[in-house]
């Protein structure tokens, strides 16, 4: 009894945090978007075009074939395809007031993240014969979706819009808050699930690093003829939307480990990302560099 009221409170306080870390994120990418920026995305249709093939059409079916192979734990194998079907994630070591460098990818972001925010309610009705049933009406989903995603988004571009100073002061503070609550909703997450970690092992983290390979390929493949853009669709496409990802890993397999699937997402790919710095490889470099080079 008391071990079951400890996993509900440890639970709670997970979904939580994670709610929160994908409204602060959400409020993040809104306020580091301007205007001008989502103008000058949309005079590059046919960027866009290929920023959504490669993020909702390639990376999700790159997920399924992985989650397919034999040797992948079925843990690992829920995890990979909820990250494979949400993209428009961020950057988790972005704390200015810019989320991947370059007027074209600001925008992109903000795009890919709305998009992305939009299927979840959708993504959680088609997983839900595999997991747990819907705690509330569909309408209760949708309306907290709406309240964590487009609306932080778009509050903040309003923001971003009457007071740039202003917003881009507060951009700043919202990339640390998310960062912490972040942590935070893995640690509890950690807490509660650690019996399950046997369960992945090195199986799931070579799946995992497989797969983030795979998003870069497919993004840079599709970039189009500019290098430029090819390393920034490769590392967009390589963010996956690991709040929601979490979120909906939480209420859908509560008694499972792929929360902790899409927590090891994130910490393998900021371990790739360190050992590309440390050892110079430039082949798809940090979208910070891109603001810098002419477009």
């Amino acid at each position: 009894m008391i071990r079951e009221l400890i996993f509900t409170l440890f639970w709670a306080a997970s979904l939580t945090l994670t709610l929160l870390f994908v409204a602060a994120r959400m409020l993040y990418v809104g306020l580091s978007v301007e205007p001008a920026q989502l103008a000058a995305l949309r005079r590059q249709p046919s960027f866009v075009a290929r920023a959504l093939v490669a993020n909702f059409i390639i990376v999700p079916a790159l997920g399924l074939a992985i989650a397919a192979m034999v040797w992948v734990p079925p843990h690992a194998a829920l995890g990979i395809l909820l990250l494979g079907v949400l993209g428009g994630g961020v950057d988790f070591l972005s704390t200015g007031d810019k989320t991947d460098g370059g007027r074209v990818g600001v925008a992109l972001t903000f795009m890919l993240s709305l998009i992305g925010g939009l299927l979840s309610p959708m993504i959680r009705l088609l997983i839900q014969p595999i997991g747990t049933s819907l705690m509330t009406s569909v309408w209760a989903l949708v309306g907290l979706t709406i309240l964590v995603v487009p609306v932080p988004l778009v509050a903040g571009l309003m923001v971003r819009r009457a007071a740039p100073a202003a917003a881009r002061v507060t951009a700043k503070a919202m990339a640390v808050v998310a960062v912490v609550l972040f942590v935070a909703a893995a640690l509890t997450t950690l807490i509660v699930k650690a019996p399950l970690a046997t369960d992945l092992g090195v199986r799931a983290i070579a799946a995992i690093v497989v797969f983030i390979a795979g998003a870069a390929i497919a993004g840079w493949v599709v970039g189009g003829p500019s290098a430029e853009q090819r390393a920034l669709l490769a590392r967009a496409t390589v963010m996956r939307n690991a709040g929601l990802a979490l979120l909906l890993a939480i209420v859908t397999f509560p008694n499972t480990a792929v929360d902790l699937v899409v927590v090891l997402f994130v910490v393998v790919e900021l371990a790739l990302r360190l050992l590309r710095g440390l050892i110079g490889w430039r082949v798809i470099p940090p979208m910070g560099m891109l603001g810098s080079r002419k477009s």
